[in-house]
């Protein structure tokens, strides 16, 4: 008996030594490998003789993607569920429907994307970016890294792996300018090594007056105390409110992990509720865009239900002053390839 408490306890020893060169191990790799962003980083070079575009009415979808990997099939262990990874299938499913939905809207101007992923594990190492290559040639690219870990150690015993992710915009006109800017609120180290680091990608477009500069976001998420939701609002409508104040117009959209002011799901737990916009963020006048009647978003606690799966509206729009919107619609694809839906927005000049 005093002979297996000793195996016990010399095991329990070398798996707790074992554990802990483990996490040094990953701590010190992450460090050593962490990927560091300048404050503004210009994606696109610099463009002369642009034809000035005359249009006064555009079309936008914007779609977080998740990453290819959560679709109606799937829960995540991030949200409660248990799923790390899906089949390269699965993947290759959504990513497809992905696709088919940009094809089937060609008249629109601009896509916002956001958790496009790059060669992660998370989505089977697929590369979007090659399946894309029959639709570039009709729209000026850009991409900005939000999320690039060399190493993602969670769960412990299925990790993510290497991780890389971010924005993605499209647009059928001429780009004047692209640039990446950074939001500065990512965790503190090390805990930073393997979380997003959050940014904002906006697109330049001349016009035959002015300028439209459209912006794609993917904010916090999980942020209880609302710091870093200021603190990015604060970047966010610094940079907005600067344009517009030289008469440019400005079209915001994307992920914002908060939902609208005034909006109220049904059955909202207390940790949902507090995580919404007062409507007090934007300056008078500005306006949020949102269509309330569709959610946007699912909870990956559980595969897709119609019936039990926890849903709520956190995708929308904010538009400057000078702009209206006309329209503005979920897609409604049941969650079929992301746990978001897409959000269409036609918007004139005033």
């Amino acid at each position: 008996m005093i002979k297996l408490f000793n195996y016990t306890l010399k095991a329990f020893f070398i798996a707790a030594i074992c554990f802990a060169l483990y996490t040094v191990g990953i701590i010190a790799y992450g460090t050593l490998t962490e990927y560091h962003f300048e404050d503004t980083i210009k994606l696109s070079q610099d463009a002369e003789n642009l034809e000035l575009l005359s249009d006064s009415t555009f079309e936008l979808i914007s779609w977080n993607v998740g990453f290819f990997g959560l679709g109606e099939e799937s829960d995540f262990f991030y949200d409660g569920g248990d799923d790390v990874f899906q089949s390269t299938e699965t993947v290759r499913k959504n990513m497809d429907g992905v696709l088919q939905l940009i094809e089937a809207h060609p008249y629109v101007d601009f896509f916002f994307l956001q958790e496009v992923d790059s060669f992660s594990w998370r989505s089977q190492k697929l590369n979007f970016f090659q399946e894309l290559e029959g639709l570039q040639n009709s729209y000026q690219t850009h991409f900005a890294l939000n999320y690039a870990s060399n190493f993602v150690p969670i769960p412990i015993f299925n990790p993510l792996g290497p991780t890389f992710g971010g924005l993605f915009s499209m647009s059928k006109h001429e780009v004047k300018e692209a640039v990446r800017y950074d939001l500065r609120t990512e965790s503190l180290w090390p805990k930073r090594l393997f979380f997003l680091k959050r940014c904002f990608l906006t697109q330049r477009i001349s016009l035959e007056e002015k300028e439209l500069v459209i912006i794609n976001i993917h904010n916090s998420a999980y942020d209880t105390s609302g710091e870093k939701k200021n603190k990015e609002m604060n970047q966010l409508m610094g940079l907005a409110e600067y344009e517009f104040a030289k008469g440019n117009y400005v079209i915001i959209g994307g992920d914002w992990n908060q939902k609208p002011p005034n909006y109220l799901p049904i059955d909202a737990s207390k940790e949902y509720l507090d995580q919404g916009f007062a409507g007090n963020e934007i300056p008078e006048q500005w306006e949020w865009i949102s269509d309330q009647r569709t959610p946007t978003n699912r909870r990956l606690d559980i595969p897709y239900d119609a019936e039990l799966s926890y849903t709520s509206v956190i995708d929308y729009y904010i538009l400057s002053p000078n702009l209206q919107a006309d329209s503005v619609a979920v897609i409604d694809v049941a969650f079929a390839y992301s746990d978001h839906q897409p959000v269409y927005l036609k918007v004139s000049i005033k």
